[in-house]
């Protein structure tokens, strides 16, 4: 069951009284406490008090209170004849509440017939019914909580739109005060509409929405967005700021100009955007070291304080310790050649944008680690997307240094060798004035410094780590220890029946729940088979896992078996029971898709792709290049071309068509009759469906996009006739500043806006079709892969190139910038340039093209020995 937002405002109706009561002092539901909350909820007749006054906020809450609290949410009245549970006497003070949740399908039985009214509720069932009562569907979001795997989905929505907070688990039991503030969050008056009520340009490429109230999950994923400028629609990503009360556009493309915004379900509002300007130019450094590429950090920034990428300031340096000009440009050579310089020199560096009138000048001092008299180490943090730091490449270390002025001291470029020659154990290393030790060179052996002064690292295998940083001058050091993990595999692993057919000999997708080492839900397309292994009809299976990360098992057996999953040769404790069917055969030539009326003389194609087939169980395919016959019954009426896989009408007639197919044995072969009429017997004509067309003055642009006109022809009786040729003598535009006529018989889009197209044939005008033209420029809208599954191997041919067709929302081919991506380089690699796939070690993993816009199709690449 799932209620609609409307029910929010229903219950806060029905709370009117507890509405006045929370606005009284004027807090919001963050403001109030919990008891508080449970006051005002005691006023509105949804909870009760015990009996010596108290509100019980820590006492566990049962299954029978919680009926009550979900009745009254959800303006339900109690049904005691609803009570079907041999547990729950007619006169037990809850019996309305079970039955009228019940009912409603907000709470369930335990089973036998139980209800198990004094049993507790658990938070992870608090957060279904939340999501239930607010009309929020389940999230596929990350929870760092400790979670059962049915109620991730649940548990993610409720924190998502702010029913739960984040917590170490939601296994445990719900107390009385936890459910108290998840009822006041649901009992809030909200505005019944989301709308949007303001939006303005935020940055060059970049219009900001904001909303009349927060939106919650499920408005979020259902808006939609178009901003146009004229007829000219611009493709937006949208992401929404952390209190959900607005949106950010970006756009590849913002030109200046007046803008219209239009949110679903709200009317559009007008946007004035303007060129990007540089406003601001700034030297973003505040000391030099002495190395060969000294970057200066000069930056421009235009009128939403964004770094301009296309504007260069004219860059000035002046040592003023030596009273020497330097080279100009944004970097320096301070460490040798003619602008080397001594510490403590003091460099005057001047930046310009003469265009815009802006300059800045500032003094720097030339200096080395020793500088640093304030050393600070924080918390190495996990990579983007994982729970805890593991044996991966990438880590950031979070040094950060300040010299006696409180100014940062920033490293320069190198790498910090901590190898040891080869020696296992502590080891230190200076760079710059600074002495950097790590305790174990195993764990980690080269910290890295790179442009910006960020100092990265690679783990090797886990452990515990110290690293130390000193300043022996200035008698400073921090220090900090990292706990690295090993990668997290799989710990538990549930496979479920998809419900589906499943065949000898063909791909079954089953579904499944895993659970790593440390207890979190693994996502599928992470997932990692390496210490899992399935067995059925007695013998071990191997699953492979496609692009969208599920995994397809194929059998080679039929007949009723039970899937068995070990992990690390545990047996794992739920199993599934499959049936497996036996292998498909096809039973008809299901349907032909050919003209059925076709003009003396005129051709029509029939081959594959015209053909469909029909198995035993019911579903179609089409029949394959070799595997079929066309025979006709009257061949001087109507003749195949096997070779050019045409039926060709030789005079007026019917001819009985026979298709067979020899797929395998006992199909039934399709039998239709065909009509070849005269030319006299064709009394009109119709322009064939033309889509809308791109239109640009610009005639270069719209070479791709031009439309040739073609003809159907009518008998008397309405039936479509296949000519013997489509194409009309000529035709005409009735208005070609918007629809121009290219060459006799073919079309091209000018403009925005319609214009009648008209068919001419033997001196007449036979048929004419509107069309529409648009200006909105083509942008990627598919993108295809050449195949579902590649394969490479190492002893053989170890690369791959795959193709990948790119089209417009006009249906038309297009070249556009992308790449393709490979999940796990361990695996296979790709040549960002040629986009050729290597295969590096034998195993599946998952290419995916990403274009411009961020369409994507993926593919399954397997690296074979």
């Amino acid at each position: 069951m799932k209620k609609s937002l409307s029910l929010l405002v229903a219950a806060a109706m029905t709370l009117s009284t507890a509405s006045v009561a929370f606005a009284a002092d004027g807090a919001t539901t963050t403001e109030l406490s919990t008891q508080a909350k449970f006051d005002a909820l005691k006023a509105a007749g949804v909870f009760s008090g015990f009996p010596d006054g108290s509100a019980g906020l820590d006492k566990e809450m049962t299954r029978a209170e919680f009926a009550k609290v979900l009745t009254k949410l959800s303006e339900l009245a109690e049904n005691s004849a609803a009570n079907v549970y041999s547990d729950v006497a007619k006169t037990h003070w809850a019996a309305g509440f079970i039955g009228a949740a019940s009912e409603a399908g907000l709470l369930n039985g335990l089973g036998a017939g139980k209800f198990g009214p004094s049993g507790k509720v658990t938070i992870e069932q608090i957060a279904k019914v939340a999501d239930l009562v607010a009309g929020v569907e389940p999230s596929d979001k990350e929870v760092t909580g400790k979670v059962s795997a049915w109620a991730k989905g649940f548990v993610a929505a409720a924190i998502e739109a702010g029913l739960l907070p984040e917590l170490p688990s939601y296994q445990v039991n719900a107390t009385r005060g936890q459910l108290v503030d998840v009822a006041y969050d649901l009992a809030q008056p909200v505005e019944k509409d989301l709308k949007a009520v303001e939006a303005k340009q935020s940055g060059a490429k970049k219009v900001t929405v904001k909303f009349n109230r927060e939106a919650v999950a499920a408005e979020k994923t259902a808006l939609t967005y178009e901003l146009k400028n004229g007829l000219t629609t611009y493709p937006v990503t949208a992401t929404f700021a952390a209190d959900n009360k607005s949106v950010d556009l970006a756009v590849a493309y913002l030109p200046a100009g007046d803008y219209t915004v239009t949110v679903k379900g709200s009317d559009a509002i007008n946007v004035k955007v303007e060129d990007e300007a540089a406003k601001k130019v700034d030297i973003t450094v505040t000391a030099l070291q002495q190395v060969t590429n000294q970057d200066l950090g000069v930056k421009v920034y235009n009128q939403f304080n964004e770094e301009m990428t296309g504007v260069s300031a004219q860059v000035t340096s002046y040592n003023v310790t030596k009273t020497k000009q330097l080279a100009n440009g944004t970097t320096l050579n301070l460490k040798d050649g003619n602008d080397a310089a001594a510490i403590n020199d003091v460099i005057s560096v001047t930046a310009i944008v003469p265009s815009a009138g802006l300059s800045v000048n500032k003094q720097l001092k030339v200096i080395n680690g020793s500088a640093a008299t304030s050393i600070k180490l924080d918390q190495v943090q996990p990579i983007t997307g994982d729970a805890r730091v593991v044996v991966k490449n990438g880590y950031v270390l979070p040094l950060t240094l300040l010299d006696a002025a409180g100014q940062k001291v920033k490293l320069p470029v190198g790498d910090i060798d901590l190898k040891n020659g080869g020696a296992a154990g502590g080891a230190s290393k200076d760079h710059a004035g600074l002495v950097f030790y790590v305790s174990d060179n195993t764990i980690i052996d080269t910290l890295t410094v790179d442009a910006d002064g960020v100092i990265k690292f690679n783990t090797k295998k886990a452990g515990t780590v110290y690293v130390t940083v000193t300043n022996g001058a200035a008698a400073v050091s921090a220090q900090t220890s990292i706990l690295v993990n090993d990668v997290a595999k799989v710990k538990t692993f549930e496979l479920g029946n998809s419900g589906k057919l499943i065949v000898k000999g063909e791909k079954a997708v089953l579904p499944f729940t895993a659970v790593d080492t440390y207890g979190a839900v693994i996502a599928a397309k992470d997932i990692n088979l390496s210490n899992v292994k399935f067995n059925a009809f007695g013998s071990e299976v191997v699953p492979v896992k496609n692009a969208k990360g599920e995994l397809e098992f194929t059998f080679t057996q039929t007949g009723t078996t039970t899937i068995y999953v070990y992990v690390d040769g545990v047996l794992q404790t739920k199993s599934v029971g499959i049936s497996v069917a036996d292998v498909a055969v096809y039973k008809a030539v299901h349907s032909v898709d050919v003209a059925t009326t076709i003009e003396d003389q005129a051709q029509v194609t029939l081959n594959q792709d015209n053909i469909l087939l029909v198995d035993n169980y019911g579903r179609t395919a089409n029949v394959a290049a070799d595997k079929f016959t066309v025979t006709s019954g009257s061949t001087d009426v109507v003749a195949y071309d096997a070779a050019t896989d045409k039926l060709i009408a030789k005079k007026p007639g019917t001819a009985e068509i026979t298709v067979e197919a020899s797929t395998n044995a006992g199909i039934t072969a399709k039998k239709f009759t065909v009509t070849v009429v005269a030319n006299s017997d064709i009394k009109s004509y119709a322009v064939d469906t033309i889509g809308t067309l791109y239109g640009n003055s610009d005639e270069a642009k719209t070479v791709n996009h031009k439309q040739g006109v073609a003809l159907v022809g009518k008998t008397a009786g309405g039936a479509t006739v296949a000519l013997v040729s489509n194409a009309p003598d000529f035709v005409t535009s009735s208005d070609e500043s918007i629809l121009k006529v290219v060459d006799s018989k073919t079309v091209v889009g000018k403009k925005a806006g319609k214009a009648t197209v008209a068919a001419y044939l033997n001196g007449s005008k036979v048929a004419e079709r509107e069309v529409t033209v648009t200006e909105d420029a083509p942008i990627v809208k598919t993108v295809e892969l050449s195949a579902d599954e590649y394969s490479v191997s190492l002893a053989g041919v170890k690369t791959v190139t795959p193709g990948v067709t790119v089209k417009d929302q006009y249906g038309i081919a297009i070249t556009a910038p992308g790449r393709i991506l490979v999940s796990d380089t361990s695996i296979a690699t790709v040549n960002a340039t040629t986009g050729v796939v290597t295969g590096v070690k034998v195993g599946t993993t998952t290419i995916t093209y990403v274009a411009s816009n961020g369409t994507t199709d993926t593919a399954v690449i397997v690296v074979n020995p």
